[in-house]
């Protein structure tokens, strides 16, 4: 997700990786925004990446269904069940 152009593949890791706006159902607008997001820093979950980016929940799940989002928490607040004693 920090690697990805909005528009251009690239080689990464010695492959091929498609631009975001390769992906059918996500226009040039929605590409930029992630992309512009994503280089001011990590995101803290998948509602700081809605924030940030603007993106409608269709891509959002999208992204989740493609695995792009994933490692990524739903919301920023933790739970005590999260903490490790």
């Amino acid at each position: 997700l920090y690697k990805v152009d909005a528009h251009r593949f690239q080689i990464v890791d010695g492959g091929l990786m498609p631009s975001l706006s390769a992906i059918e159902g996500l226009g040039d607008k929605a590409a930029d925004s992630i992309v512009i997001a994503a280089r001011e820093g990590a995101f803290l979950s998948k509602d700081d990446f809605r924030v940030r980016t603007r993106a409608s929940g269709t891509i959002i799940e999208l992204l989740e269904s493609l695995g792009i989002l994933s490692g990524i928490p739903e919301t920023n607040q933790i739970s005590l069940f999260d903490m490790v004693m």
